[in-house]
């Protein structure tokens, strides 16, 4: 459908008396025959033009050459054809200059498998050997790969990435640019590092991913990161039966033996958020306790890990565990996790048949921290222990609880 809706843009620019084209990614993805998401065209027609053809779009980058033209709803991303000049921050271009031929907008990108172009009637065209690059499997840069690198350093961790997701190998002269290179991921946002190696650890093979980073040393400006993927290096190819990016960076961690502590620090230094830290944190702590060793199954009381981190963090749990003992799966089952929840008679606090302003008024105490330490304690025996869920019962057991403190 996508590409459907693309199409009536290159129709509507030729029609015009414009060359236009699909390029980069999708022509790519084209190829391998893999789903094609994001549709980006390149066209001689200057914004000024596109704009006028179009007046459903969205100028967002017109300092750049693009306006996001807008199809049945779809957005399309097309550029002027371009060469660009001096980078200055090792990112971005400090200008762009437009051009009329295709072959030099295709040159200032950053890999051959990226730097074709397809016209409406599937003509390829690829003056840098691309598609001979996809045949084998290759990932190369254009032209020389130390200025595409120097150009734009987040390049070395999308070399890495596009080695992981489509099992492509990085060839020769490309890799050892990536390693002299290295050095200048120092300049880059941490975001954008951090949205590279989220991708490469969700890619098909995250192995291949975690091996080029240690071969390129491409971390090597962030010491307690390299460290993490050198470490947990024997482990990584463990990731890939693993649903989540959390997930896949709460095992790391642990196969590298970092403290709940360090995975903090690590977590800090890639600006995650507060919401992936905790999360990320409570699934380390939760292996670092259990301590379990690599494909040595062994049996987990869930009541209480339920009570203390619930469901969906024993869920997430569980299948780190899955994943250490991946090669011995088949003996440790999810059964004994559903059970033990199905079977709990309450889950929170909340499902107690009475409330701390209950217990206030029971025992006659001023409220305090005492309140939750003996609700805690009747989920515990409610839940684990057969205490029945009635405000007499836990009322009573609540004064035992609260005498034997004061006593």
């Amino acid at each position: 459908m996508a590409i459907e809706l693309a199409k009536r843009v290159l129709d509507r620019l030729e029609e015009h008396g414009f060359e236009a084209y699909y390029v980069g990614g999708c022509v790519r993805d084209w190829l391998l025959q893999r789903p094609v998401h994001d549709i980006d065209i390149c066209t001689n027609a200057h914004p000024g033009d596109v704009i006028l053809l179009f007046p459903d779009h969205v100028p967002t980058g017109l300092k750049h050459g693009t306006v996001s033209v807008k199809v049945e709803g779809q957005l399309f991303e097309v550029t002027t054809f371009r060469t660009e000049g001096k980078y200055e921050d090792y990112r971005r271009p400090a200008e762009v200059q437009f051009v009329s031929e295709l072959r030099l907008d295709l040159e200032r990108r950053d890999f051959t498998m990226n730097a074709m172009a397809m016209d409406r009637h599937q003509v390829l065209h690829d003056p840098f050997g691309g598609q001979e690059d996809i045949e084998h499997r290759l990932v190369r840069a254009v032209g020389i790969p130390l200025e595409r690198f120097q150009e734009d350093a987040l390049r070395l961790l999308r070399g890495v990435r596009f080695a992981s997701q489509l099992g492509f190998v990085i060839e020769d002269q490309t890799m050892l640019a990536m390693k002299q290179m290295a050095p200048l991921l120092a300049h880059i946002a941490v975001e954008r590092i951090r949205e590279e190696l989220n991708k490469t650890l969700d890619s098909k093979a995250p192995e291949v991913g975690c091996q080029l980073l240690n071969e390129t040393r491409l971390m090597a400006y962030a010491p307690e990161v390299e460290k993490l993927f050198i470490l947990s290096n024997e482990h990584a190819w463990r990731l890939r039966h693993l649903q989540t990016v959390t997930q896949k960076w709460s095992l790391l961690l642990f196969a590298a033996n970092y403290s709940p502590v360090q995975a903090r620090e690590v977590c800090r230094f890639l600006k995650m958020s507060k919401r992936e830290t905790e999360a990320i944190c409570c699934l380390v702590e939760l292996l670092t306790r259990l301590q379990p060793k690599w494909d040595v199954p062994q049996e987990i009381e869930w009541g209480p890990l339920l009570l203390e981190v619930g469901w969906d963090t024993c869920n997430e749990f569980f299948l780190l565990l899955q994943a250490c003992w991946w090669e011995e799966r088949q003996s440790f089952s999810m059964q004994a996790l559903l059970d033990q929840y199905e079977n709990m008679p309450v889950k929170t606090i909340k499902d107690l048949a009475i409330t701390g302003l209950d217990l206030q008024v029971a025992v006659q105490k001023k409220p305090g921290e005492w309140i939750v330490r003996v609700l805690e304690s009747l989920l515990r025996q409610t839940a684990l222990h057969g205490l029945p869920n009635t405000p007499e019962a836990l009322v009573e057991v609540a004064k035992k609880e609260v005498a034997q403190d004061e006593h």
